[in-house]
């Protein structure tokens, strides 16, 4: 079975409107689909056509819990604020608007990473607060059985001096990156189709950190104001939030780029494995800071110099790792819609325009000329992503008949689209250019 462009695809308008779009020029050969709704892709599977649900429901259900769990996260998070405004001295505004700071600058640098593959808001909001509660609470949970048993044990006393000397180095980052990564390898089992790589993991990993890191501040501005005063406060914003506000997002990020890759290869034991290393790697760097922030204590300016410097060392690792995931990213969908070209599904011009930035870019420009087509492109840039997740599943073996049958579905939408936004030329009789001189 084969599909053909409408007749009238090629004409062009007038007023100086724009002409058809190089994406979207008639290919030399039709464009096929195999017989009986059978895709004879380039991995060699065979896909029969849909005869049920592509797990949509399931889908639904992960939207729902996620969105309660946020809710009651977010509850949670009120009550861990109101609780330690008890210690705000009468400054509990300022101390959340100044725990706020980093978390928000944060949040806002991630989306700008999200650009590509727009993930859904909940499983944005939803690590950022288990951070901000949950990794807190099993934190405290954990510090408070492991200071009993070792008082009973060996008669540890934490007042000791060797508490403050050992903690933070042997105890703190283990317990703290159990914690926040936890999440990352439950997230990875229980909505896969959302942890597809290691870009998400480093997504997702950075806002748990910037969750935790929120929590955080508000105890140690808090103390600060009580030791220091209003310098005191301003001295730890500035370290904390300000100097070094990615060091629990990079230390957390680095598990999740461990599950993420291990994801996007094999099946999900994998990714369970996969934690532990990247535990291990982000306990030591977080170990590693914590050393070597005590051993500069107490020696003014030079301790700062330090802290300035492992902080920018920490600030250039983790965008570092941000741009080259999303390039890595961009490049692996890009692979996966060409297996879809070699399929005959798509025109190697539409693996150009929805695989690359430039050619998102113009197509977006060339479809805000037609009534509908800019709404239409959208959704086509969105199937073209779950595309190329559901192919990268499909060739690593995952989600096994359901994903088969999701991938035909999200063929037969970007058919529909790609008819719909012809449909959005072809209606147009008078065109005023939003873009002078025309999409060529």
């Amino acid at each position: 079975m084969t599909q053909h462009y409408n007749s009238n695809y090629g004409q062009h308008y007038p007023h100086g409107g724009p002409v058809r779009p190089t994406w979207y020029a008639r290919p030399a050969g039709p464009v096929r689909q195999a017989p009986s709704g059978q895709l004879a892709g380039a991995s060699g599977i065979a896909y029969p056509t849909v005869s049920r649900p592509d797990g949509s429901t399931g889908e639904l259900v992960r939207i729902i819990l996620g969105s309660l769990a946020v809710g009651l996260l977010g509850f949670g998070l009120l009550i861990i604020i109101l609780l330690q405004s008890l210690t705000f001295n009468g400054l509990g505004v300022l101390i959340v608007l100044l725990s706020l700071v980093p978390m928000a600058f944060i949040f806002l640098v991630v989306l700008w990473f999200n650009r590509w593959k727009r993930r859904n808001p909940v499983w944005l909001v939803l690590p950022l607060l288990w951070g901000a509660v949950m990794a807190i609470l099993f934190t405290l949970v954990v510090q408070l059985v492991g200071f009993s048993v070792s008082s009973v044990l060996i008669g540890f006393d934490n007042s000791m001096g060797l508490y403050e000397l050992l903690y933070p180095v042997l105890g703190a980052p283990p317990i703290e990156e159990g914690a926040k990564g936890i999440f990352l390898a439950v997230f990875a089992i229980a909505a896969r189709r959302h942890f597809t790589g290691p870009l998400d993991g480093f997504i997702y990993g950075s806002l748990v950190g910037a969750g935790f890191a929120f929590t955080e501040n508000l105890q140690y501005l808090s103390a600060s104001f009580d030791e220091g005063q209003f310098a005191g406060l301003a001295i730890t914003f500035v370290l904390r939030g300000i100097v070094s506000p990615l060091s629990h997002s990079l230390f957390t990020a680095v598990a999740g780029i461990a599950i993420g890759f291990a994801a996007s290869r094999w099946k999900w034991w994998a990714a369970v494995l996969a934690w532990p290393l990247g535990w291990s790697v982000g306990t030591f760097l977080h170990a590693l800071w914590n050393f070597m922030a005590g051993i500069v204590s107490g020696l003014g300016v030079f301790a700062l110099l330090v802290i300035v410097a492992l902080a920018l060392v920490n600030t250039v690792i983790w965008y570092s790792l941000a741009f080259v995931l999303r390039w890595l990213e961009v490049r692996k969908d890009r692979a996966m819609l060409d297996e879809y070209r070699a399929a005959g599904w798509l025109t190697p011009a539409e693996v150009d325009t929805f695989g690359s930035w430039r050619g998102r870019r113009q197509a977006k420009r060339w479809a805000a000329g037609y009534p509908g087509a800019s709404a239409t492109f959208k959704k086509m840039v969105r199937t073209t992503i779950d595309l190329a997740n559901a192919r990268q599943r499909i060739n690593v073996h995952a989600g096994g008949q359901v994903e088969r049958e999701r991938e035909m579905k999200l063929l037969t939408a970007f058919t529909t689209q790609r008819t719909q936004l012809i449909n959005s030329m072809n209606s147009v009789r008078s065109y005023q250019p939003h873009y002078h001189g025309g999409f060529r």
